[in-house]
């Protein structure tokens, strides 16, 4: 069955508030009626991200705009112990992804990338410690509960058929401008008040979300391995993206 999907994108970010790029992605419609819209908004916050203000504010996003699906581009665990993916989860091994999520407490490649994924296994933490919200593939889920999802715009890009906005240090204005257009051609979503690189990863990284919260599951593809609870922490779990176009 298809219905509308809303779905609340997050480009992580863990120094400042106003690098955190945020997306409401909606799919509407069915078949040749259906549309898919992407609205930007501003974390209302200022300063140093904290896990607390952050979850809470989500929360009343989701609340507000009754999302079914919320996307974050960042770690949601540790890596498993017991796979053949030495250095990183088998969901980032899948997307290619540049950060690698070790064991806990300190295993992540690069270093640098360390505050970053701490920060964003305790946002998921967070947002999980409560029974109405669930990550895919949780066996233990109930079965209504809003999920909330790791992102990668990076292998949504690629995955829709197109080639990745380049990195945030080296798009200009018209890069992402350009990258947008591309981006609305090749799906036909609007775009409101997307103007910044963390506002379009936002967008690309919601698409997958709103179509998984639309019933168009055909079209979303979960890479990696089913999550679970060791040690205390999350390991494994899925990265959601769209399926691979062809």
């Amino acid at each position: 069955m298809h219905h509308r999907g809303v779905a609340l994108s997050i480009d992580l970010a863990y120094v400042d508030y106003r690098d955190i790029g945020v997306a409401l992605v909606t799919c509407d419609g069915n078949g040749p009626e259906e549309s898919l819209s992407a609205r930007a908004f501003d974390v209302p916050l200022s300063g140093r991200p904290s896990v607390t203000a952050l979850a809470t504010w989500l929360r009343e996003m989701v609340e507000a705009h009754d999302v079914r699906c919320l996307c974050i581009d960042g770690p949601l665990g540790w890596r498993s112990p017991h796979t053949d993916s030495p250095h990183c989860r088998l969901s980032e091994r899948a997307v290619r992804a540049p950060g690698k999520t070790g064991l806990p407490p300190d295993g992540v490649k690069p270093r640098t990338y360390l505050g970053f994924t701490t920060f964003s296994i305790a946002l998921f933490e967070a947002l999980l410690g409560s029974t109405d919200w669930a990550l895919p593939g949780d066996p233990e889920a109930a079965p209504h509960a809003r999920v909330v999802t790791e992102s990668f715009p990076t292998a949504g890009w690629r995955a829709l058929g197109l080639s990745p906005l380049m990195a945030k240090g080296r798009a200009s204005v018209a890069d992402v401008q350009d990258a947008g257009a591309r981006l609305q051609a090749r799906t036909g979503i609007t775009l409101e008040q997307v103007r910044t690189h963390d506002q379009l990863q936002a967008a690309v990284g919601g698409i997958a979300g709103a179509w998984w919260a639309a019933g168009r599951t055909e079209r979303v593809q979960l890479a990696g391995a089913p999550p679970f609870r060791l040690d205390g922490s999350w390991r494994e779990g899925y990265i959601m993206i769209p399926a691979t176009t062809t």
